[in-house]
């Protein structure tokens, strides 16, 4: 039967790298998404309200989530031993 096939040791790591990547993708949606956790003014920052500097830190921490994304769904290079 081939419904009874267990997955390689290989087929388990590259699901768990893609639910990984998954979970860094998801996580400054979410963390946008729930505005009433950052609708606030205080604390400031430089004289900024906390709502501004929240949502443009996460501007760096998008990029550093895309980039770990990356880093885990790559392909190996083949060429290569």
């Amino acid at each position: 039967m081939t419904g009874d096939r267990v997955p390689s040791t290989a087929a388990r790591a590259r699901a768990a790298r893609r639910i990984a990547a998954g979970g860094c993708l998801a996580a400054p949606v979410a963390a946008l998404l729930w505005v009433p956790a950052y609708a606030r003014r205080g604390p400031e920052l430089a004289g900024i309200p906390f709502f501004y500097w929240y949502q443009l830190a996460w501007v760096p921490g998008c990029a550093a989530a895309m980039f770990i994304a990356h880093l885990l769904l790559r392909r190996p290079d083949r060429r290569h031993p």
